[in-house]
């Protein structure tokens, strides 16, 4: 489980409105300003690391200050931006998308750790905001000027709501529909190029063809969407909030698998 306090969290010191913002690369903080935008007043951002990152990590507090003098400069102290958290739970990352890769690839003829990472990110918070909003931002967008990420595909968004929802909780896509990398500009307020100044990931790309162009099919993401990401990602929300064991947890991908 997640160890808050060694992560500095004392619920006390947050407004019970406070909403946790997922906090990583340009779509993030730009979801975050967004939220702003329409009406949130409280955020505390958390980055939430997987296995697979690499770099340079400092960017994340550098991005961090940057956001804040942005938040400061555009509200002062109307609206209330937390300090930083940061955290990370491996094994968890590990069970959802490394321990069953091949197991997953053969019955499902499809399979990609993006997907299962974002869900990943999306649950782990979830310790966080039940005894705050309950709701998390995500910077998720269907469209990257019209490139697509299998990870955030409609389909696939609307099963990581789906999947918070059946727990209790809202993730808020505030760029769902936002297709244009110049709007994402416009909210940062800062010159952020897409893909730069975060830690990378050795699995980037991995979804992609030579060209660059993304490969699936959408018959075989679906079920893999269906019957597995929405069923394991209850049972994971539920393992992070401390109502299952790790145990349990594995016990129910073998099920379904």
């Amino acid at each position: 489980m997640l160890n808050l306090n060694k992560e500095g969290f004392v619920l006390e010191n947050y407004h019970k409105n406070t909403v946790i913002g997922e906090f990583s690369g340009r779509d993030s903080v730009a979801a975050i300003l967004k939220a702003y935008e329409d009406g949130v007043d409280y955020i505390l951002p958390i980055a939430t690391f997987a296995g697979t990152e690499y770099g340079n990590f400092d960017s994340i507090t550098e991005n961090y200050l940057k956001l804040k003098n942005r938040v400061d400069s555009l509200y002062g102290d109307k609206k209330k931006l937390y300090p930083l958290l940061e955290h990370n739970d491996e094994k968890l990352w590990h069970l959802l998308n490394g321990r069953f890769a091949s197991v997953l690839q053969s019955k499902y003829n499809f399979y990609n750790p993006c997907i299962g990472c974002h869900l990943y990110f999306h649950v782990t918070k979830l310790k966080y905001a039940n005894g705050l909003s309950k709701r998390i931002i995500s910077g998720e967008r269907e469209s990257h000027d019209g490139k697509l990420k299998v990870n955030q595909l409609h389909e696939t968004l609307e099963v990581y709501k789906s999947v918070l929802k059946s727990l209790g909780f809202e993730l808020l896509m505030p760029l769902q529909d936002m297709f244009e990398g110049e709007e994402v500009k416009r909210l940062i307020g800062w010159d952020w190029a897409e893909g730069k100044d975060h830690p990378k990931c050795v699995m980037s790309g991995n979804y992609r063809n030579l060209n660059g162009k993304a490969i699936f099919n959408f018959d075989d993401l679906n079920t893999f969407l269906e019957r597995y990401i929405k069923i394991i990602g209850v049972t994971a929300g539920q393992y992070v909030l401390g109502e299952v064991s790790f145990e349990a947890l594995t016990q129910k991908i073998k099920d379904v698998l």
